[in-house]
């Protein structure tokens, strides 16, 4: 399987233990930059593989697009990366199971005491993040008064549209945009699991409070690799995907998905996680002996 990686998105350590382990297998490789706005691929080293290849991309949300156009295969994971289908599947093993869903020039007009919040909760910072797994903003804790700053100054932005690359129009931030509102949550440390096939490959913790702290594998309590698989026993929303776990004063939750193609690596053992997706997505026809 041809690998496609982006050269300006990684860290500098997590890319050059992506490079690595993907040498050390002697995989086929080549190196690209987006560029901005176009979304067209430049080959900094190698050659871009052809229409329908076999082919797996690491790097932006636009490169993962840019697989897709190609019809590479897999190219990239981006099924059902919409937090209310994998609350349907998941229910209150999410993190943010009671979330409400509105859009984001509505969060002013919520009544989130009639959602069941307490008077107090509807006054105080609440964490909000795009419905749909996309770059439009990440997710954080904001009070109403910052909120509505940020919705003003949207109204005074005229709306763009990419009907090619975005025809749901879930990577540009508009008014329309499908938020979820949330409480805030009691998070002891965060870990991050790397999911193919239905099976944990490899896993990083990254956060510790609200302190990043990026542990090995080996590190990780075992508990929430056992939790991890069996959420992806319940549920799968693609072949491959990134499951961020939390441990909470009420156990082990699932705090949100992410795609595979485009995750941070952390200190997740990327040699395991490169040899496991060459293995189960190259064709049969083309696989060759591995070396070591």
């Amino acid at each position: 399987m041809h690998w496609v990686i982006q050269t300006n998105v990684y860290a500098e350590e997590g890319f050059e233990a992506l490079l690595a382990a993907v040498k050390r297998f002697d995989l086929p490789l080549t190196l690209v930059k987006v560029i901005p706005f176009s979304g067209e691929l430049e080959a900094i080293e190698g050659t871009l593989p052809e229409d329908g290849a076999n082919a797996i991309v690491m790097g932006s949300y636009t490169l993962a697009r840019v697989a897709k156009q190609k019809n590479w295969v897999p190219g990239a994971f981006l099924k059902n990366l919409d937090f209310e289908i994998q609350r349907q599947h998941w229910g209150r093993k999410m993190l943010n199971h009671d979330a409400v869903i509105c859009k984001f020039d509505e969060v002013a007009d919520l009544d989130l005491v009639s959602k069941g919040w307490t008077e107090e909760e509807a006054r105080s910072p609440f964490f909000f993040r795009p419905v749909h797994d996309t770059k439009a903003f990440t997710g954080y804790v904001i009070d109403m008064p910052e909120y509505i700053k940020w919705r003003d100054s949207l109204r005074h932005l005229p709306e763009t549209i990419d009907p090619e690359n975005d025809p749901l129009g879930v990577n540009l931030l508009t008014l329309d945009t499908k938020v979820m509102v949330c409480r805030k949550k009691v998070i002891y440390n965060e870990t991050r699991f790397w999911i193919v096939k239905g099976r944990p490959v490899t896993c990083s913790g990254y956060k510790m409070g609200t302190i990043k702290r990026y542990t090995r594998p080996e590190e990780v309590d075992q508990h929430l690799e056992w939790f991890a698989a069996h959420c992806a026993d319940l549920y799968q929303p693609d072949e491959a995907f990134v499951l961020d776990v939390a441990t909470t004063p009420q156990g082990e939750t699932i705090c949100e998905v992410n795609n595979l193609n485009s995750a941070g690596w952390y200190r997740s053992d990327l040699q395991k996680l490169v040899d496991r997706l060459n293995f189960l997505f190259t064709k049969r026809e083309q696989l060759v002996p591995r070396r070591y």
